[in-house]
């Protein structure tokens, strides 16, 4: 009984320290490649990208590292389009308006020896939608809420799709 609670130790312990460490991750650029629209060339973009990737990354337990060195893996995103695509319909006093926020972003990953890993594209929508019985104007411009919920489901995605097996 002694030896097979020994074994079962052993055992136990040996699984414990094969366990996978979390990989360090370094975020190397966020690059604004949007052509057209108020968010072409706009650098709080890549900030704010920046920000909510990193968020993101910590969420799903991996490391962030300042250092490429200290880096298992480096990632480098695009930012390719982000725009409001609105659906306006009404019916004598009825009206609603859809808008639905699209982010669409490519992301590489890269291993500590500068080798692409892999590639992907990801869109992400955040839709917001609102009705009233008095036709009001509204301008269709962004809406905070939605830009933070389009870049935190469109980080998320990239994520997935870059360290999938």
């Amino acid at each position: 009984l002694k030896l097979f609670t020994s074994m079962l130790a052993i055992v136990m312990l040996a699984s414990f320290t094969q366990q996978e460490s979390p990989k360090k991750v370094f975020i190397q650029s966020i690059e604004n490649k949007i052509e057209i629209g108020e968010l072409s060339n706009n650098r709080n973009l890549t900030f704010g990208v920046k920000n909510i990737l990193l968020e993101n990354l910590q969420e799903m337990n991996y490391d962030v590292t300042d250092s490429i060195k200290d880096a298992d893996y480096v990632i480098k995103v695009e930012l390719l389009y982000f725009d409001i695509i609105q659906t306006n319909s009404g019916v004598s006093l009825f009206h609603k308006d859809e808008n639905e926020t699209i982010l669409r972003v490519k992301g590489y990953l890269y291993d500590k020896n500068g080798k692409k890993v892999r590639e992907t594209i990801t869109s992400g929508k955040s839709s917001e939608i609102s009705m009233s019985t008095l036709i009001i104007s509204e301008n269709g411009g962004f809406n905070q809420t939605s830009v933070s919920n389009v870049i935190k489901k469109s980080s998320e995605t990239l994520i997935i799709n870059l360290f999938k097996r």
